[in-house]
């Protein structure tokens, strides 16, 4: 018998290996699973181990033994062969004697007649089958594993949903007819609060109702009508207004990385270039000599004065002495929301200037809870107006308004790249309702 040992990435590649090279009357003695490592050798692989044997001859079996005369091991005489009298017998009476051997040689064969051997029993059918049967069980213990595999996967899954309804899925959105369903989950896809996505269908599918009847709400009819909701829900202030001879002063506020300084340029280049008034800029923030060189380039361009106030004096004097402006911005330090002491620091600043315009400046990639909570933390700064910059620099918009609902103050610029000036706009409702909730577009 010949036993040997072969390795296979599954059971049937194993079955196919041990048939190739010891043949279809092989057996399989053993199987096992174990680990190996990989060709680049940076990891384990699962193989299976397969234990094969296989009988290099099978004997044939010798002819069975039969009795003749009372004695075994002696075959019956054949057809046309003389059986062996054996040794001589004493000489007696010449008929009876030569009678005697053939009455007993007929007696012999009639009594015990000649049968062919049994065939040799062929074990190849046997052995083939039982190599299946090992093999089918092999195959449903790796289906087994798959299966449950699959079954763990699903159960993943099944909680993830349920932390997702939970969280952010309210029961009441299952409530919600198809086309409204539709708004509901591109609003939530575009990181719009599920709770106010909700409040918007809802709205919108009553209203829609109530206006034509029990008929079932037309999905594009339902869109323009949200869009209109969102364009009345959010609110837009306007922009900087300059008036001849008085001097506007606007202050940017915000955590660090926003983007304030690059929009107070954005801000002087339009009041500058665009719109021919004189402006002045003035920065707070003496912690980053980065922002300060900066700014002190966007002055030179613009050919505009630039003051640093180390101190509450020095802010006082540079205002009065810019009095003749019609425009004075103010560029202030980026602190983290949760600096109780920078932020008490600047809001001294602040205080010297009862009519400042205080913007609120918020990156559009900040996280949506992250954004409520900076807008909560700078409030003792007394924000009266929103920027959102780096629209440029996502794909979700949902944020905005998630944030102006909790934060309850008026959005005035939108900051879509770092081109100064092209890269600022005034932010309009409509231009809000296209980020939110976009217009299908129309196939030529």
């Amino acid at each position: 018998m010949r036993v040997k040992t072969f390795e296979a990435t599954s059971m049937q590649e194993a079955l196919n290996i041990v048939k190739q090279d010891m043949g279809e009357e092989a057996f399989i003695l053993s199987t096992r699973t174990k680990h190996r490592r990989t060709a680049t050798g940076l990891g384990e692989e699962p193989v299976i181990e397969v234990t094969a044997a296989v009988d290099e001859a099978i004997p044939r079996p010798e002819p069975p033994q039969v009795v003749v005369n009372g004695l075994y091991g002696l075959r019956p005489p054949l057809a046309g062969r003389t059986p062996d009298p054996g040794p001589p017998r004493p000489a007696r009476d010449p008929a009876p004697a030569a009678a005697a051997p053939e009455r007993q040689t007929a007696v012999a064969a009639k009594e015990w007649p000649s049968a062919p051997p049994p065939p040799p029993v062929d074990l190849q059918p046997l052995r083939r089958e039982l190599l299946e049967i090992k093999g089918a069980v092999e195959a449903l213990k790796e289906q087994d594993g798959r299966n449950q595999t699959i079954l763990r996967e699903l159960d993943q899954m099944k909680a993830q949903l349920n932390r997702i309804q939970k969280q952010g899925m309210p029961q009441a959105q299952l409530q919600l007819p198809p086309s409204m369903l539709s708004l509901y989950g591109e609003l939530v896809a575009n990181d719009v609060d599920p709770m106010i996505a909700l409040r918007l269908c809802e709205y919108t599918q009553r209203t829609l109702l109530e206006q034509g009847g029990d008929e079932a709400v037309d999905p594009e009819q339902a869109r323009l009508f949200m869009r209109r909701i969102i364009a009345d829900f959010i609110p837009v202030a306007s922009p900087i207004q300059l008036e001849p001879g008085k001097l506007r002063v606007a202050a940017l506020v915000g955590p660090t990385g926003v983007g304030k300084t690059t929009t107070i340029a954005k801000l002087a280049a339009y009041a500058k270039l665009e719109l021919k008034q004189k402006v002045a800029l003035l920065t707070l923030d003496t912690f980053r000599m980065a922002a300060v060189d900066q700014l002190h380039q966007y002055a030179e361009i613009l050919q505009v004065p630039l003051h640093v106030a180390l101190t509450v004096e020095d802010l006082r004097a540079a205002m009065r002495f810019y009095q003749d402006r019609a425009l004075v911005l103010i560029d202030t330090p980026g602190h983290s929301p949760k600096d109780s002491e920078m932020q008490n620091q600047l809001r001294r600043f602040l205080d010297e200037l009862p009519e400042v315009e205080t913007h609120l400046v918020l990156s559009a990639t900040t996280k949506p809870r992250d954004l409520a909570d900076i807008a909560q933390r700078f409030e003792p700064l007394k924000p009266s107006r929103i920027i959102f910059t780096k629209l440029d620099e996502t794909s979700t918009f949902g944020p905005l308004l998630s944030t102006l609902v909790r934060v309850k103050r008026p959005l005035s610029y939108l900051g879509t790249g770092q081109e100064v000036p092209q890269d600022l706009e005034t932010a309009t409702s409509r231009r809000v309702a296209d980020l939110i909730l976009p217009l299908p577009q129309v196939t030529p």
